[in-house]
């Protein structure tokens, strides 16, 4: 039988959107007459963009918290995700994975406004029409990219568990849109991927080697848009969660050859601008001040409160294990507080204690999405197999950076740990684990098989499957 689904449409955001720097985007107002200037498709591309950096069940939240959540790096008694993070599905707060199911398609939803428009007006009517097109196809990628990777099988499961994955939408409507298999699903992201890259090109122009948070216009802070190597990493970590290596690779080594991004320098683990987009790491990040709000509540707040979460009891020693080298890991002292066990990295301590008009960094407040340490790192993987020697040089690459010596052989168990170091607390450990078949023991002592394909996939919310039955019929 035909499996469908039913796109949950929220109402449009109404008024303005945050704010960004020097730039006030009207939000969104997806009506025909939007698109009849280059401003309209700006602010429209504007909107999604905020909607996916604010929005609590998208990276304003819980698109990192859960997989974080999940594979223990941090613990929590939030009745939300501690049943999922034991392994419990069918415990699991329903509205957690109903919102997150939802304000994904919604946000697809708006996107493929865009693509509409930007579809009828190929090859455009306007200079930066190019990028209006390529940036939506690549935040229709990224968006059903994040619920495969939640929701659909690990690329080791077998035939039965790949069958069916997610449903693919392509079109601005209500229409219900069918099931994909594994493989139909992740091609379909590949292709807007690919696209989007054919689009972009006017970014070797755009994106400087030397950065700043200053934000004039729509091509300034392209780091804050789905840029051209923004969109060559995501389509690296897409081959990396089918665990095509050699392509994953070669997207990787795209993004590291351009030369346009470096690893931050001693001074930015000495005095860290937390909770910040990396003027020289990020490739690509999104603008957002309730990211700071809602995850001060999570990581700053977790040792008082249910509701936040609680470090693992190995997060000190992590750091201190002598598994890259004797060096002092700058990581350690930048990115936590020792003294009460708390996560800074994720929060930006100038803007929680007085507001944006406090913060006097010279980054950008916001989520990092990509950044250049996971490229060094894929390649990394991919030599592993065949060429240990050469696999460090690029692992090492990175932790020299973080104040590591060189080491001359690796292992993939030393390159995941070195990778949950450089990711910690950014929802990265849990899909790593699950491309390795990594059992997870949880804080009551349980063992969840990391060999169990029903491990690895959040199940899709009771209330979407009646809806979808009720279809059917």
């Amino acid at each position: 039988m035909k499996k469908i689904i039913c796109i949950t449409m929220a109402a449009m955001l109404a008024g303005a959107c945050s704010s960004f720097l020097d730039v006030n985007p009207k939000g969104e107002v997806f009506d025909a007459d939007m698109f009849e200037s280059a401003e309209g498709y700006e602010d429209a591309l504007y909107g999604v963009y905020n909607e996916v950096a604010s929005e609590e069940f998208l990276f304003g939240g819980y698109l990192l918290w859960i997989p974080e959540a999940l594979s223990w790096n941090e613990s929590i008694s939030d009745y939300m995700l501690k049943p999922m993070a034991e392994g419990s599905w069918e415990f699991a707060n329903m509205t957690t994975k109903e919102k997150l199911w939802a304000a994904c398609y919604t946000a697809i939803n708006h996107v493929n406004n865009i693509i509409a428009h930007a579809e009828k007006d190929s090859p455009g009517r306007f200079r930066y029409s190019k990028l209006y097109y390529g940036e939506a196809l690549a935040l229709r990628a990224l968006l059903h990219f994040e619920l495969l990777r939640i929701y659909g099988a690990p690329y080791w499961a077998s035939d039965s568990y790949k069958a069916v994955s997610i449903p693919y939408v392509d079109s601005y409507s209500f229409a219900i849109s069918p099931y994909l298999s594994w493989e139909e699903a992740f091609g379909r992201v590949l292709d807007d991927l690919k696209k989007a890259e054919s689009l972009l090109g006017q970014d070797e122009e755009l994106l400087p080697e030397i950065r700043s948070n200053s934000a004039m216009g729509f091509t300034d802070a392209r780091i804050t848009h789905l840029n051209l190597y923004a969109v060559q990493a995501l389509m690296a970590r897409v081959y990396w969660t089918m665990n095509d290596m050699g392509n994953a690779a070669l997207y990787a080594l795209k993004v590291i050859d351009c030369g346009k991004f470096r690893f931050r320098p001693m001074r930015a683990f000495v005095q860290p601008d937390n909770g910040t987009l990396d003027m020289d790491e990020t490739i690509f990040g999104l603008y957002s001040t309730e990211f700071e709000t809602r995850n001060r509540s999570k990581y700053q707040l977790g040792t008082s409160s249910s509701s936040g979460f609680v470090l693992a009891s190995d997060w000190n020693a992590l750091y201190n294990d002598g598994s890259a080298s004797s060096g002092s890991d700058y990581r350690l002292n930048a990115w936590f507080d020792a003294g009460e066990a708390k996560l800074n990295k994720m929060v930006n301590a100038s803007y929680y204690s007085g507001g944006a008009a406090s913060y006097t960094g010279s980054s950008i407040l916001g989520a990092s999405i990509l950044r250049i340490p996971e490229m060094y790192y894929i390649v990394a993987e991919y030599y592993l197999p065949s060429n240990t020697m050469k696999a460090a040089e690029y692992m090492n690459a990175v932790t020299a950076s973080r104040g590591l010596d060189a080491v001359v052989y690796l292992n993939a168990g030393l390159l995941f740990r070195e990778r949950r170091k450089e990711f910690y607390g950014e929802g990265f450990t849990w899909h790593e684990m699950k491309k390795m078949k990594m059992s997870i023991t949880t804080d009551s002592g349980a063992v969840l098989d990391g060999n169990l394909e029903s491990t690895w996939m959040m199940p899709i919310s009771k209330d979407e499957e009646d809806g979808r039955n009720n279809l059917e019929k």
